[in-house]
């Protein structure tokens, strides 16, 4: 039987779930349930697994991390984001990455919505003041009538997109791959980067974290922004320049920011950001609903029965299918 490992299970999504058990049908299955502390500890939970269920974000499978595993054939990962993965290594040596597609699309989707009537309302310094004991004020803005600006049109995008049009936005969209008809299916309107830029009340980011991703939104991008617009990010940390961010907010050209996703994770404490009371701050959770979380952890071990049946489905990297270690 296949040795199934699960390296990084913390915080636990798998400890004591009935997916668990299911898995444990496929193969001899470890799992760990604290962070490794440090490369090494994690390259040895690995060394063992002909399978690896990748929970979590922060466990970096790079090049030679990979190079170190001659028995691993399988890296099925919960949720879509494949950016803590060398893919081009994981081909190379015939490695196949699966992800969980459209699992936590409506979720994630939802908690955007949710980050920008926050950020447009200040509710997480009303909560705080509240809590504080003091009844105050602070002038907020409707959303009706705005513009959102939709960076990334997949899937998670595209829910968006639909439930800002229910709200009353004006939706306009740029993707690296423009789609004509996937815009007008969600009533979005095409734009180029620099007219989005230019002309969104809230912008909203839905990019995979890949080379010409990362740093999209670097300090000239930012302070191109409209004066007083609002940033949201529920995609990935490294799209943005956080100190760049941090000086928009701090100096008032940006209104406010939603951030569920950033550069490290978690936070650190000494990020600038968390002393910003124009920003609302959440931990990665955009996944984190009880239907969600039921998809997320269903698929990825669908994912491995179906590669162990010699029908494997959501493959990130095709190619590696064809490695001679797929046959070995």
């Amino acid at each position: 039987m296949p040795h199934i490992v699960i390296p990084d299970d913390d915080p636990p999504v798998y400890q004591g779930h009935p997916e668990l058990e299911r898995l444990r049908t496929l193969g001899e299955v470890t799992v760990y349930h604290r962070r490794a502390t440090s490369p090494e500890e994690f390259l040895e939970r690995l060394r063992p697994a002909d399978i690896v269920l990748n929970v979590r974000a922060y466990s970096r499978f790079s090049r030679e991390v990979l190079e170190a595993l001659p028995r691993l054939r399988l890296i099925s990962v919960l949720g879509t984001g494949t950016d803590n993965i060398d893919l081009e290594a994981a081909t190379a040596l015939g490695i196949v990455v699966t992800n969980t597609p459209g699992a936590s699309t409506v979720s994630v989707a939802e908690l955007t919505i949710a980050l920008m009537l926050a950020a447009a309302r200040h509710l997480a310094w009303a909560d705080r003041t509240v809590r504080a004991g003091r009844w105050e004020h602070r002038q907020g803005s409707e959303l009706r009538g705005k513009t959102l600006g939709i960076i990334g049109l997949g899937a998670i995008g595209q829910e968006v997109a639909r439930l800002a049009r229910g709200l009353g936005l004006r939706v306009i969209a740029w993707s690296f791959t423009p789609d004509p008809a996937r815009a007008a299916a969600c009533g979005a309107e095409l734009v180029d980067l620099e007219t989005l830029l230019t002309q969104a009340d809230i912008v909203s980011l839905h990019l995979r974290a890949s080379p010409r991703s990362v740093g999209l939104l670097d300090r000239q991008a930012i302070f191109r922004l409209k004066r007083g617009a609002i940033l949201i990010n529920t995609a990935r940390g490294a799209l943005v320049d956080e100190e760049a961010l941090a000086d928009a907010l701090e100096q008032g050209h940006l209104a406010a920011a939603g951030l569920d996703v950033f550069a490290v994770e978690p936070l650190p404490p000494e990020s600038r950001l968390r002393r910003l009371e124009n920003v609302v701050l959440s931990p990665h959770m955009g996944w984190v609903t009880a239907e969600a979380s039921a998809r997320l952890t269903r698929l990825p071990v669908d994912n491995i029965a179906a590669y162990l049946a010699g029908q494997p489905t959501c493959v990130v990297n095709p190619a590696a299918l064809a490695h001679p270690r797929q046959r070995g």
